[in-house]
């Protein structure tokens, strides 16, 4: 069984409520005046996911942390205050929330403690045991082949190195106007995948913050 196929993204019917329109599309992948708008919105709405996911991650002084998906960049501004000796990364497919981002972290990148770089998680690039964490908020679903993201992420990572994912759940009854989300059957399979690359002491903590976030952590 290839679960990168069970595991629905939001482009396609099945996961969340209906197909995107041209507004929802945009938090997929930002771009023109429309993308800079829903940049905004997101470093306010994604703020305490963003919160919960750098408390999940444990960031050290040290530590070399690769986002993928970063958006406007808040995640990122707030691992770069930790990681004080450490490296920054970024990939995110929009070149909207690159720019964007970048701004936002301008001087962090001026002094080399942060690069962000426009790409996709199926080719990330950098060299192999590159990073001692990785973490992603609200893409998972809609990367195009999960099991291939997974494996660049292993590649990247350091021997024992955190992988953090922090994901949507579903709405117990709401089904219209809100944002796709996983079911408990969806973050079981993504365990289950998780665990056939090779990723081991996978573990999923439930957290509510006005929404149901699991965030489903493993190590290289």
């Amino acid at each position: 069984m290839n679960i990168s196929v069970t595991l629905r993204s939001s482009d396609t019917p099945g996961f969340g409520a209906c197909q995107p329109s041209q507004w929802t599309s945009q938090f997929m992948k930002p771009s023109g005046w429309l993308g800079r708008a829903v940049g905004h919105l997101m470093a306010l709405k994604n703020l305490p996911i963003n919160r919960l996911m750098v408390e999940r991650l444990g960031v050290e002084p040290d530590d070399h942390i690769l986002e993928i998906g970063f958006g406007p960049g808040t995640a990122i501004e707030m691992i770069a205050k930790r990681a004080t000796n450490g490296f920054v990364a970024g990939v995110d497919h929009s070149n909207v929330m690159v720019r964007q981002a970048a701004e936002r972290n301008r001087r962090s990148i001026e002094t080399g403690c942060v690069e962000l770089r426009q790409g996709t998680v199926s080719s990330l690039p950098y060299e192999d045991d590159r990073f001692t964490k990785v973490c992603a908020v609200n893409s998972f679903h809609i990367w195009p082949d999960q099991e291939l993201a997974l494996r660049e992420i292993w590649r990247v990572l350091k021997e024992g190195g955190l992988l953090v994912l922090c994901l949507r759940m579903k709405h117990p009854t709401r089904t219209v106007l809100v944002s796709p989300g996983f079911t408990e059957q969806e973050i079981e399979e993504v365990q289950r995948l998780l665990a056939r690359v090779g990723f081991r002491n996978i573990r999923a903590k439930r957290h509510n913050i006005g929404q149901g976030i699991t965030c489903v952590l493993a190590n290289r």
